[in-house]
């Protein structure tokens, strides 16, 4: 009896991937250093404190919510690659702007800009690697890209604490423009459109919304909320404590790195629900980790248990969301889904800058950690009943169906 060979996998990474990926990683270049560098500008040079940093986180967040809607129209109409350049240059704009504000009142608004700008770079980029993944292997495609958002939220924090000195914002502020200026450029090389992947009609596209990415969109912005303790507040926290505000960031990019590049293939293999609970409960630990070890270790290690939740939430949950879905609405699709990643900010925002104005930085770490344990509860009892339910529908025999319990199967 002859043997089967079985059919190569479909090629993943293509020079396409690749650009859409190192467009990714300059623009987050730019968010690195304004994660690191931002709480400290408005702390120390505007008169701002907990609280002050929170608004900032949400109003950054509430404008990319506000034009998700547009950004998804936009990308329909105009094509991907328009919104990745769009969003480079706005975002450039805005943070070469902000060298030359005075007080938290002139700041906001171009952080709002800054917002629009993110979101629309990400849409992009996110539909893009999508289009381009092979529909058993979005999640591996997912966390292959991810590593440019890593490496930029790595490398940023480290550059902008090289650039900043004794407090030469000015200078930072132009060097994560210039990072924004360089995706922009890097995009001119991106394809607009994928071949044989359609897009939505126009009064397809201006419905808003897609209704398929609602519940990974909640438990992802629960995350994210939780992950904003992270990084609104361990820039100060460090700084109490006398130590490098870098060095966290650089242990947690790695690790991400690490875990996205060698175990890409790990949230399709264990199963996306058992991946996204390993992730949320790691990310409640190592924020609890950070709130109760006052210390140099305690926040290395606490770091060191939340990077692997991080590494493991967003890949599994973009796969969740995609798969949900028809090619038609992808653009709808990542732009809804997308949107929870500031849903989550302006959430994270709004709730921990309170706490960390009565409670300290250790405060805000808790907060997190419960919004973890929210994630946790609407993964348990809203997405997975949902996600099996729809799996228990009939497919046809050639498609793929997604195992959310226990890897990828494949309808027969």
């Amino acid at each position: 009896m002859a043997s089967v060979t079985a059919p190569p996998r479909p090629r993943l990474v293509t020079a396409p991937f690749v650009i859409v990926t190192a467009a990714t990683l300059a623009f987050f270049v730019f968010v690195g250093i304004a994660v690191s560098v931002m709480p400290r500008f408005i702390e120390n040079e505007l008169g701002g404190d907990g609280l002050a940093i929170g608004v900032n986180l949400a109003v950054f967040s509430l404008a990319a919510i506000a034009a998700r809607p547009i950004i998804a129209l936009i990308g329909d109409r105009f094509g991907r690659r328009t919104l990745m350049i769009g969003g480079s240059l706005l975002a450039a704009a805005a943070v070469a702007a902000t060298a030359f504000v005075s007080s938290i009142a002139t700041l906001l608004p171009l952080r709002a800009i800054s917002g629009v700008g993110e979101a629309a770079l990400f849409v992009g980029a996110a539909t893009l690697i999508a289009d381009l993944s092979p529909a058993d292997r979005r999640a591996e495609g997912a966390s292959y890209f991810s590593l440019a958002v890593f490496g930029g939220l790595g490398f940023g924090p480290v550059l902008g604490e090289i650039v900043l000195g004794d407090g030469r914002y000015e200078a930072v502020f132009l060097v994560a423009a210039l990072a924004c200026v360089l995706a922009a450029l890097i995009a001119l090389a991106a394809p607009n459109r994928v071949a044989g992947v359609a897009v939505a009609a126009p009064e397809e596209a201006r419905r808003g919304f897609h209704r398929a990415a609602v519940l990974p969109g909640l438990v992802l912005a629960c995350g994210v909320g939780s992950f904003a303790a992270f990084s609104a507040f361990l820039p100060t926290h460090a700084e109490d404590l006398g130590m490098p505000v870098s060095g966290p960031f650089v242990v947690y990019s790695v690790l991400c790195l690490l875990i996205r590049l060698l175990g890409a293939r790990l949230p399709e293999r264990m199963g996306l629900g058992v991946a996204v609970t390993r992730a949320l409960a790691a990310l409640a630990i190592g924020l609890l980790l950070l709130t109760f070890l006052d210390q140099p270790a305690g926040v290395y290690l606490g770091t060191i248990v939340l990077s692997i939740g991080t590494a493991l939430l967003y890949p599994s949950l973009m796969a969740f969301a995609v798969n949900s879905a028809s090619a038609i609405d992808r653009t709808r699709v990542l732009a809804t889904f997308t949107m929870f990643f500031e849903v989550g900010t302006v959430a994270g925002g709004l709730f921990l800058g309170p706490l960390a104005r009565l409670f300290g930085d250790q405060g805000a770490f808790a907060g997190g950690a419960v919004m973890a344990v929210i994630g946790l509860f609407v993964l348990r009892w809203l997405l997975l009943p949902a996600a099996r339910a729809q799996q228990a529908m009939p497919v046809p025999a050639t498609v793929a169906a997604p195992d959310y319990a226990g890897g990828m199967a494949v309808g027969e």
